[in-house]
């Protein structure tokens, strides 16, 4: 006998359509669910090894963490005619000029404390910031033009907003090499409320600008909207994840980490305050006599932002204001 082929009436295929849009209903925000967690799994691990690189290094170093400055010193005066004749390991002044985070990462890389792909975000949005895919670990013991022995790439940038070399090799957020924060936080084992490295955030902390149409901290529309909403957060928020000084990490909504504080003395009553501290924003100036005409930027607060410099003390974004204190310099925070 012919047997008649079995096909799908119309309200068979309806029901299995219908059932497989639901099971794409659930599998599919739980597979973006899972993503979005692997990169924040990853953000973490990577931000964690950089700090592990610094205790690497400060493990043999004095407790202190990477300083360009004093791998790279001033010129010793070996003839006692007060300039500078030669350049000697170990020896001479530190040289401000090469503190700032592209040569501070460029060291790390060229003592293998760090590979280059480390340094930029699974996260990452803007085109500006890509690893140094080329890093010249053969330049390692020759003599630049100044009579130096080269001990890093100077290839490595880290100008975030593009506007002095048109790259960044790091996507991260760094505590600058100057001022308190430095000497408190850097040089020696630093507190576990202090945060020293994380996901960039806008300029001055500013949620505004993290919004589709931007402004600025004053209410000014004519500034740029900041893409580092994208990395981990949503547009008008930021979300990112926190280092501190004590190598311990958070995932951190806004600006704010739990216990981070600055302290504000009010100029007319002089009462004392302990108040949150935005990770982006240089709240507090220095104590003392600074030479920088911007003395919130040395001050004890926290403050994560991208420093670039090419060692050349007249560069804006990066320069020393004193020959004998090498905390004292005046830079230019980036943000984008």
């Amino acid at each position: 006998m012919r047997t008649r082929a079995h096909a799908f009436t119309l309200v068979e295929l309806l029901v299995v359509i219908a059932i497989m849009g639901i099971l794409m209903s659930i599998i599919v925000p739980a597979v973006a669910g899972a993503q979005k967690s692997a990169r924040e799994a990853q953000e973490r691990k990577q931000l964690s090894d950089v700090n592990m690189s610094w205790k690497s290094w400060a493990s043999s170093n004095k407790g202190a963490y990477p300083i360009p400055g004093l791998v790279r010193r001033q010129m010793m005066d070996l003839d006692g005619d007060g300039n500078g004749d030669e350049f000697v390991a170990g020896s001479g002044r530190e040289d401000a000029r090469w503190n700032a985070h592209n040569a501070m990462l460029s060291l790390c890389i060229m003592e293998n404390l760090l590979v280059p792909d480390q340094l930029v975000s699974p996260n990452e949005y803007s085109d500006t910031v890509y690893a140094h895919d080329a890093y010249k670990y053969g330049t390692l013991g020759q003599i630049d033009t100044d009579g130096a022995t080269i001990k890093w790439d100077p290839g490595f940038s880290n100008d975030l907003t593009g506007d002095e070399v048109g790259y960044s090799h790091n996507s991260y957020a760094i505590m600058p090499l100057a001022g308190e924060r430095r000497r408190d936080q850097w040089d020696r084992t630093g507190s576990s409320s202090f945060a020293v490295l994380g996901t960039r955030g806008p300029m001055n902390g500013c949620a505004t600008r993290l919004n589709p149409e931007a402004v600025d901290c004053d209410s000014n529309a004519s500034v740029e909207t900041s893409n580092t909403a994208y990395l981990m957060g949503k547009p008008g928020a930021w979300r990112g994840i926190i280092v501190f000084a004590d190598g311990h990490s958070d995932l951190a909504d806004g600006f704010y980490p739990d216990g981070s504080t600055w302290t504000s003395v009010d100029e007319v009553t002089g009462v004392t305050m302990e108040l949150p501290d935005n990770v982006f924003r240089a709240d507090a100036e220095a104590a003392g006599d600074w030479i920088s005409s911007d003395t919130a930027l040395l001050g004890s607060d926290i403050l994560l932002t991208h420093t670039h410099s090419d060692g050349d003390a007249s560069n804006p974004l990066w320069s020393p204001s004193s020959e004998i204190n090498p905390y004292d310099v005046d830079f230019q925070p980036l943000h984008d």
